[in-house]
């Protein structure tokens, strides 16, 4: 088991990595990672959809496919028209010096708009009380769980530098797995005391501190193999700090869908990813963190 995990991360940092390598020549279209997003995006969210099928949070799924679809085209909206030949600014909240933050409204106004739509699409179907609110909030929670928490991944795609954001998204990456394996390892290894029994009872105290010290690792590495291309990064400080933060709210991130599935009665999401679960189970850690990712190469990066 903990030979397939860590074979399976490996393969998924390296298949991620080559894809954005390839998608740098596109820019800012960047088709591949659209199809990535998609893809995860529907994947995830057919297996949340499923964990809470059998709770009284039933989330629409039409709904739920058309939000997070609705989202996904939100995040790639203001990139293409900026790219059109003399084009001229949609709004003030593309202007600059606020470009990171500006081109969240896009996908943060179009979940405003998948919150009124699912208040709609249930009213549609009411029958009797006792449940349509509970629906809507299912409904809500998925697109806000996989398209808001993934849009800042999604974002960083095109982050200023740094190639286009292949450097903050491949450190993103290398950080929030390196914290799995190394929670997963190291726990499996040295574990005794329960870290959050309640949540998770396999993950240790030790693990915990493993995972941190591969995050840091994870970093790091990004962080050499950038100053190795001559490309402008986070410094060693600025890797290991990010290292850090980013990997204790990776491994937060995976306590919480942890609830989720204990919540459910589930174990794992799926059986689609030999070694981890689901899909579910491969991006909850990377959901989590890539918000305070996003942040922090928006305020610190170059």
């Amino acid at each position: 088991m903990l030979r397939t995990r860590v074979l399976s991360a490996v393969l998924i940092v390296a298949a991620l990595v080559l894809v954005l390598y390839v998608d740098q020549g596109l820019w800012p279209w960047f088709p591949l990672w659209f199809a990535v997003a998609a893809l995860a995006m529907g994947a995830t969210s057919r297996e949340l959809v499923a964990l809470l099928a059998n709770t009284p949070a039933r989330p629409d799924p039409r709904v739920v496919a058309g939000g997070l679809l609705a989202i996904l085209a939100a995040n790639w909206l203001p990139h293409l028209v900026s790219s059109c030949p003399d084009h001229e600014p949609i709004s003030g909240i593309m202007s600059e010096p606020y470009g990171s933050i500006g081109v969240l409204a896009w996908p943060f106004l179009s979940f405003v708009a998948v919150v009124m739509a699912a208040f709609v699409a249930e009213s549609l179907r009411f029958e009797r009380p006792g449940g349509a609110i509970a629906s809507v909030a299912g409904t809500v929670l998925v697109v806000a769980y996989v398209g808001l928490l993934g849009t800042f991944m999604i974002q960083m795609r095109w982050l200023e530098g740094c190639k286009h954001g292949l450097i903050p998204l491949a450190m993103l990456i290398a950080t929030a797995k390196g914290a799995d394996v190394g929670a997963y390892t190291i726990g499996r290894l040295f574990g005794r005391r329960k870290l959050w029994p309640a949540l998770s009872p396999n993950k240790t105290v030790a693990g915990g501190v493993g995972g941190l010290a591969f995050a840091v690792v994870g970093a790091l590495a990004v962080e050499w193999i950038a100053r190795g291309r001559g490309l402008m990064a986070l410094g060693w400080m600025g890797a290991a700090g990010f290292g850090l933060l980013v990997g204790a709210t990776a491994q937060i991130g995976d306590l919480m869908e942890s609830m989720i599935k204990r919540d459910c009665g589930t174990k794992d999401a799926s059986a689609a990813v030999p070694g981890f679960g689901g899909v579910l189970d491969v991006l909850d850690s990377l959901l989590f963190a890539a918000p305070v990712a996003y942040g922090f190469w928006a305020i610190l990066g170059p």
